[in-house]
C-alpha cells in the first residue's frame, strides 16, 4: 500500500505508562486471602459489556466473543455483550447504568469519562505489539486515487464524530496536510457509523476516499475479507490503544477482578490472532491526555471556520 505520512499538527510525545495491580480474591468469590468478605455481593451479574461498532454490531459481538467468555469463565458470573449502531450508544448505556464494562475507541472512552464516569482498566496492544494503532486515509487502487493531493474534490466518509482514527486524527490530519478542513477539501462528507462500512464502501467504490484505522483493516482481512485493492494515502502519528473501562461507581475488587482477566487473556495467542491484537496492558485515565488535546486542537479549528 503506496503511503504518505504526515505529523500532527501538535509536537506531544507520546508516553504510554504501563501500570501493575495485584489481584488477590478469588474470582467471583467476594473473598480475600485472609477470609474477610469483600463488595463482591455488589458485583454485577450478569456482567453487561458494551462494544463499540468498529465493524458493525453482530461481527464486533463475534470478534470479541473469545474475549467475553474468558471474563465470564475467569470470574465466574455470565457477561451478555452486545454492540449498538453507533459509538455513542454504548457512552449512553454507560450513563444510564446499562452497561458494567465497555469497550471504547480513545475518543468514546474520554466522552464516556466525562458523560457517564468511566474508568479505564486496560487497553490494547495492536498486531505488531504497539500500545496503540495508526489512524489512516484510503482509496482503492479502482479509483486513480493515488495521492491525498489527488482526492480533493473526492467525495469522503468519517466513521462517527466519536470515533479518534475514524474522525477525531484525520480531521487533524487533513487539515495539517491540505490547510483545509475536510468538508471544504472534499467533495460530499459523510458518516458511515464503523469502520467495517468504510472500508466495504471503498472496495465496493460506494465513496472514493474514507478514513479508517490499520487495527480494523488488519482485522477485516484476517476474517476473509479481500484489502488487496486498498491504498493508503495517509497515516497519523500513533494513537494510544482502544480501552476496556468500567463504572467508576462500581466495587474496586470487581474493576480488579476483570483488569486481572483481560491482562490474562493476552496468552490467548489463537484468539488476538482473528482479533489482530497481541494482547492487553493496564491502562490510567492520564494515559488519554493526549485525546483531551486533540479535541481542544479540533475545538479551535472548528472555531476559526
Amino acid at each position: 500500500m503506496r503511503t504518505t505520512r504526515w505529523q500532527l499538527p501538535i509536537g506531544i510525545v507520546l508516553a504510554f505508562v504501563v501500570g501493575c495491580s495485584e489481584q488477590n480474591a478469588e474470582p467471583g468469590s467476594g473473598q480475600i486471602s485472609d477470609g474477610s468478605t469483600t463488595e463482591a455481593t455488589a458485583w454485577p451479574n450478569p456482567i453487561r459489556l458494551g462494544l463499540v461498532p468498529a465493524e458493525g454490531g453482530s461481527d464486533t459481538v463475534a470478534r470479541f466473543s473469545p474475549l467475553t467468555e474468558h471474563i465470564e469463565a475467569e470470574l465466574g458470573i455470565e457477561v451478555k455483550a452486545f454492540s449498538a449502531s453507533e459509538y455513542v450508544g454504548i457512552i449512553t448505556a454507560m450513563q444510564n447504568d446499562q452497561v458494567d464494562i465497555a469497550y471504547f475507541g480513545p475518543k468514546s472512552y474520554v466522552e464516556a469519562s466525562r458523560l457517564a464516569n468511566a474508568q479505564a482498566l486496560v487497553r490494547e496492544m495492536s498486531n505488531v505489539g504497539l500500545e496503540g494503532y495508526y489512524s489512516i486515509v484510503i482509496t482503492s487502487s479502482d479509483s486513480g486515487i493515488e495521492t491525498l493531493a489527488d482526492a480533493e474534490g473526492a467525495d469522503f466518509a468519517f466513521v462517527t464524530p466519536n470515533s479518534t482514527s475514524g474522525f477525531l486524527v484525520p480531521f487533524l490530519g487533513i487539515e495539517e496536510a491540505t490547510g483545509q478542513v475536510a468538508e471544504d477539501y472534499f467533495g460530499e462528507v459523510r458518516y458511515t457509523g464503523s469502520h467495517g462500512t468504510s472500508i466495504r464502501a471503498v472496495i465496493a467504490g460506494d465513496v472514493p476516499v474514507a478514513a479508517t484505522n490499520t487495527l480494523d483493516l488488519e482485522a477485516m482481512r484476517r476474517n476473509g475479507l479481500d484489502i488487496s485493492s486498498v491504498v493508503e494515502l495517509w497515516r497519523s502519528e500513533l494513537i494510544p490503544g482502544s480501552v476496556i473501562a468500567a463504572r467508576n461507581e462500581l466495587p474496586e475488587d470487581f474493576k480488579e477482578a476483570v483488569r486481572a482477566a483481560v491482562v490474562d487473556f493476552s496468552s490467548n495467542t489463537e484468539a488476538l490472532e482473528a482479533m489482530a491484537r497481541t494482547g492487553f496492558v493496564p491502562a490510567k485515565d492520564e494515559d488519554y491526555n493526549i485525546i483531551r488535546v486533540l479535541e481542544q486542537r479540533r475545538a479551535e479549528i472548528e472555531g476559526r471556520d
